[in-house]
């Protein structure tokens, strides 16, 4: 686990980024979310990186008590923050740990959702095999973000601390690090309600 990215993280926990609670701008985006991932009741749903617990409130209640959603995230400051958002909803596991670190049966999730984590992951490729490896057969992996790439990229750029090499990669890029992964790119956009990025697994 890269200890100084979860430092920067642990300082960003009461941010307005990480923190505050959604509202009608991000409603069409979260909407967006939901659909693209086509999530539903009774799934299993790995969200890594997930912050104070925003995301993770949301989608522990799109998948209810017969689902069960991980969310994990390498800051301590962000997970404790998370399990108070999620607290008493019993099909909710929040840890904090790298996802690379992170190792159930294969095939174990109906889901991965990545929303604003793929940047900072340190080896991306490796991280992407990695939950790939998780994933169901037709299972689907969503990369989001509720900004445009261009703004991501520039916002880290800008930061001058640990994440400035953090990088959304362009598409061609992306898309060919989900086909060395073993998924099919199904969509990507890259407009005013943010970076979505939907691939699948092929399979049932």
């Amino acid at each position: 686990m890269n200890q100084a990215k979860a430092e920067f993280f642990d300082a960003q926990v009461a941010s307005g980024w990480a923190a505050e609670e959604y509202g009608d701008i991000e409603r069409p985006k979260l909407e967006r979310l939901l659909t693209q991932s086509e999530l539903g009741p009774g799934q299993w749903v790995l969200e890594p990186g997930c912050g104070t617990g925003r995301l993770s409130e949301v989608l522990a209640q799109v998948v209810g008590p017969t689902g069960h959603l991980v969310a994990m995230d390498i800051s301590q400051g962000m997970v404790d923050a998370c399990r108070k958002r999620v607290a008493g909803l019993s099909w909710v596991r929040v840890e904090q740990m790298a996802v690379e670190d992170f190792q159930p049966p294969v095939g174990s999730f109906d889901r991965v959702v990545c929303h604003q984590v793929f940047p900072h992951f340190d080896d991306q490729p490796a991280a992407l095999a990695h939950l790939v490896s998780l994933l169901k057969p037709g299972g689907i992996l969503t990369v989001v973000h509720f900004m445009p790439s261009a703004v991501i990229n520039d916002t880290h750029r800008k930061a001058g601390t640990v994440v400035e090499k953090d990088m959304l990669p362009p598409p061609g890029e992306m898309q060919r690090m989900m086909t060395q992964a073993g998924l099919g790119v199904e969509n990507l956009v890259d407009d005013e309600l943010g970076y979505l990025l939907k691939a699948r697994l092929p399979g049932a």
